[in-house]
Parts: C-alpha cells; structure tokens; sequence
C-alpha cells in the first residue's frame, strides 16, 4: 500500500478496500434466487369458450339442485324440538314419582313408621291400592307414545321419534297437543300459498 502526495493514510487504506469489495462481487442473476423446486409444468387451465360453457351449465345444475332440495325442506316449526312443555314435565314428574312409590319395596315402611298410617299390612293394602293407577299412568305413557309415533306424527309430516319421546314423558297430555297441530309444508308449498294469497289480495 502507497501513498500519495495530499492523501492521508485513511484514504488510502478506504480506497483499497472498495476495490478488493468490487472485485469480490459479482452480479447476483435471477436464476440464482429462483425457487429449484418450482420446475412444474403452468397450472394455469386452459379455458376455452367450450369449457367456459360447460362450466357455467354445471355451476347453474348445481345452483337449481341447492334450490329444488331448499324448497322441498319442510317449514321450521318450534314445536318440533325437544323442548317439553311446563305440563308435560310436571306430568311426567308426577308419573315417574307416583309409579315408583306404588311398587317401591320400602313403601310400605315408609307409610307405617315415618307417616304413621297404620300398620305394615294396612300399608301393604294401601300399596296394592295405589299400585292400580300407577300401572294405569305407566301403560297411558306407553300407549300415547305408540300412537304420537305410529300414527299422528306421521299424518301431519312431523318427527316420529320426537314425538314418540314427547308421548312417553307426556302421555295423554301429548296427545291432545299434537292433535292441535296442524300439517307441516314445505317452503314450496309456503311461498305457493303466499302467491295465491296476494293474488287473491290483488
């Protein structure tokens, strides 16, 4: 390293430096960063007017499909979910504790040393007594549960296992309430009775 007249030593020394950095670099080209793994063939398709058309008759096929199987759904109804009614669970709690008190083994027991009701045979034949309408609330729960699921769901498009659940819990109670219902529709039946309405109207 020399130095020149009017140069100082720090000059110098920067000067030989961006040489030895320009002579090191060299020109940084686009295959060098480009992605090796990238060597596929373009997944660009090759749309043609025939395709085009083709497409567009699928995606309306599909269109018509969602819409036919929308309208053919039956109208939402609250009445068709699990929930039960304040009278039917009150029934249905009645029914469960009245059944298990007639046939329970400690009734008997229970009525002669916790409630002092005579003695254990007098208990006995009050037991036998209460177990007549507990049997009665037992087949009335059965028996509505076959008929809500059997035949009156069914004849008014409404859910046999829903309503056979419902019949159980509610018995005679349930009856009377799916009696009071009337047939569901569906949306195309719906709207089509809208129509005729406003027609009508108009």
């Amino acid at each position: 390293m020399c130095v020149r007249v009017g140069e100082t030593a720090v000059d110098c020394l920067l000067e030989n430096s961006c040489i030895i950095v320009r002579s090191r670099t060299k020109p940084i080209l686009s295959s060098d960063v480009a992605d090796k793994r990238n060597t596929g063939p373009a997944q660009t398709p090759d749309w043609t007017p025939e395709k085009l058309d083709e497409y567009a008759i699928q995606q309306g096929k599909a269109q018509s499909w969602a819409r036919r199987s929308k309208m053919g759904e039956f109208v939402k109804d609250p009445s068709e979910t699990s929930d039960l009614s304040t009278e039917v669970r009150f029934y249905a709690m009645f029914t469960a504790l009245f059944v298990a008190f007639a046939y329970g083994r400690a009734t008997p027991k229970f009525l002669a040393e916790i409630l002092r009701i005579g003695t254990i045979d007098s208990a006995e034949g009050l037991q036998d007594v209460l177990q007549v309408p507990a049997l009665a609330l037992a087949l009335a729960s059965f028996g509505s549960s076959i008929v809500c699921a059997a035949f009156l769901a069914p004849e008014r498009n409404r859910s046999a296992i829903s309503w056979g659940l419902k019949g159980f819990f509610g018995g005679p109670l349930t009856i009377l309430q799916l009696r009071g219902l009337d047939s569901l529709i569906t949306r195309e039946e719906e709207e089509a009775a809208k129509a005729e309405l406003q027609q009508t109207n108009d």
